[in-house]
């Protein structure tokens, strides 16, 4: 991992443990609802979109989602509720 990257990695594994598995093929975009609806959450995805460029941190909101959940990248679709991104990639297990 790197270490620029280090806090987003930590976010998304925080975000990560206040959801069920299995999963949602909507991980991702519900990562990123619930990082917009905590204020804590909210301040630390600022505070790295100030250090990093928010394009990069929501990327890798995206590769850690993955990483973390151990999905596959299905296909990239538009974000419907989420404001903080404009799409995401739909996430699905391994063996399908």
């Amino acid at each position: 991992m790197s270490k620029k990257t280090e806090g987003v990695y930590e976010l998304v594994q925080n975000v990560l443990q206040t959801f069920s598995e299995p999963y949602d093929e909507d991980i991702i975009e519900d990562v990123c609802l619930a990082i917009e609806n905590n204020p804590d959450w909210l301040r630390q995805y600022n505070e790295l979109g100030d250090e990093l460029r928010h394009w990069v941190v929501n990327n890798w909101i995206g590769r850690y989602t993955t990483t973390l959940t151990g999905l596959n990248s299905l296909k990239q679709v538009e974000a419907k509720r989420s404001k903080i991104i404009k799409s995401y990639t739909k996430l699905v297990p391994r063996y399908r």
